[in-house]
């Protein structure tokens, strides 16, 4: 972590000092009254702006100073999958059994093993259970080993990077990972007691789950839908107050580890399909000796990514890193390891990648870095690429869909623009291409750092440039 500080520090340094020399041409007038406007200075933003077709910059400002990129940083791991695993590329989930079957009993245990499949949702973890269903086991009398081996991760504090372990963006990554490792908690007002029911989907047996949250009936609010969530070993706390004007609704909390999710997941549905379990949770590994009894396939890469980098999935983005490293470099799959697959991708494109800290590959960083001059050189070389499509198609549509659905939501703008974007605390960002009022298309990268520019303020000074990029 020093070295990556270190080096941070020196390219950042180096770029500050040349960066502002760099520049095709003046930012906007309505750019530079907004930076004024929220006393921001012009060396925080760093903007490049060019014609694809001709390569003619039309604005590049600080484009070499290294700044966090916030979640733009996924366009560079989704282009590295694209161009490792290519577009068609899905991972499976597998059931495997030890010990005999007779009957549609199985005298033995069932192993779960996982490979990383970052779209393993509520729905789709159902059809993995529903296959192994349809192959006729009706009983197990063993236990359900789940096997997450594929991937080795360093024990990590969910709560490292913002203080909200149970918040589902900062889900530990895992091989077997069910539903981005969610439980669901439904609150159901009751009128009549005044109270407010909790009800946890998939229930965690294991758990006692103590219910301090206070029943209100003033205006629904955004504070009802935030309650606050401690626990100490099993035992779960969950306080704070909602509105029985906010009717029935739920959220999404990591609380379980990861194989007790996996576990409580397929115990649910099992039992739900008429099926039997006698057995308990277990940690374990696949053995040579264990019989591969059922395999599901997942949506493919180029289904995947569109959910990435339109909703800016943190938790997808770490596990396709992870798996990045696995294919590449051989299971496990290690951070190291996915970093090393990016970095190849962009070596092997003549993609500058001097000075990039890529860390979980999400974005979801203080320590990521990038330059604006590297991000474009991305862009133009994606533009050209067979996958380009793919990757395209991926980002979200301005005013349509996505992380960019209430931007430019009327006017001309509308459906013109494919862009990444990023915010975290004192970073936005935003990347990707647009189609001109002319009929141009442009890539554009915008990052800023610094102060200042939340409450809506980076917002404005993006759209304010892409307006202009518009024009061009």
């Amino acid at each position: 972590m020093g070295f990556y500080l270190l080096l941070t520090f020196i390219v950042s340094s180096y770029a500050i000092a040349k960066g502002s020399s760099d520049s095709a041409g003046a930012l906007p007038e309505e750019v530079r009254q907004l930076l004024k406007k929220h006393k921001i200075p012009n060396k925080n933003l760093s903007v490049s702006v060019k014609e694809l077709s001709s390569g003619k910059s039309l604005i590049s400002h600080n484009i070499d100073v290294s700044r966090n990129p916030a979640s733009t940083m996924k366009l560079l791991t989704t282009y590295a999958a694209l161009k490792t695993l290519k577009p068609n590329y899905s991972w499976k989930t597998e059931a495997w059994i030890r010990g005999s079957i007779k009957s549609g009993v199985l005298k033995g245990d069932l192993i779960l093993k996982g490979y990383g499949d970052p779209f393993l949702i509520h729905e789709k973890y159902w059809k993995f259970v529903q296959g192994i269903r349809d192959r006729g086991l009706k009983k197990i009398t063993g236990n359900i080993i789940i096997d997450n081996s594929y991937f080795d991760i360093p024990k990590t504090d969910p709560g490292k990077f913002d203080n909200r372990p149970f918040r589902t963006y900062n889900a530990i990554p895992s091989a077997l990972m069910y539903n981005f490792q969610a439980t669901r908690l439904l609150f159901r007002p009751d009128k009549e007691e005044k109270r407010i029911d909790i009800i946890p989907y998939p229930w965690i047996p294991e758990y006692s789950y103590t219910n301090r949250v206070k029943y209100s009936s003033k205006r629904c609010a955004r504070k009802h839908h935030r309650p606050t969530i401690s626990r100490t070993k099993n035992k779960v706390i969950i306080a704070g107050s909602y509105s029985a004007q906010c009717g029935q609704q739920y959220i999404l909390r990591a609380i379980s580890e990861a194989d007790e999710h996996a576990y409580n997941g397929f115990r649910d549905f099992w039992r739900g399909m008429g099926g039997e379990l006698t057995g308990t949770l277990k940690k374990g590994k696949v053995t040579q000796s264990d019989k591969r009894f059922h395999t599901y396939y997942s949506d493919s890469l180029g289904d995947q990514i569109r959910v990435i980098n339109k909703w800016s999935n943190n938790v997808m983005t770490r596990q396709l890193l992870l798996t990045l490293g696995a294919k590449k470099y051989g299971a496990p799959g290690t951070l190291e390891k996915g970093r090393t697959a990016i970095l190849d991708v962009l070596e092997e494109n003549n993609i500058d990648h001097q000075g990039i800290i890529i860390d979980n590959g999400s974005g979801l960083s203080r320590i990521a870095r990038i330059t604006t001059r590297q991000h474009m050189q991305l862009l133009q070389k994606a533009w050209n690429d067979p996958f380009m499509p793919e990757f395209m198609s991926s980002l979200a549509l301005s005013g349509l869909d996505g992380t960019m659905v209430k931007r430019f939501r009327k006017g001309d703008q509308r459906g013109r623009s494919h862009m990444k974007t990023g915010t975290l605390r004192n970073s936005k960002a935003i990347a990707g291409y647009m189609l001109t009022r002319k009929g141009k298309w442009l890539a554009v990268v915008i990052h800023h750092n610094g102060p200042k520019i939340g409450g809506g303020r980076g917002s404005r000074i993006q759209d304010a440039m892409l307006r202009w990029s518009f024009e061009k």
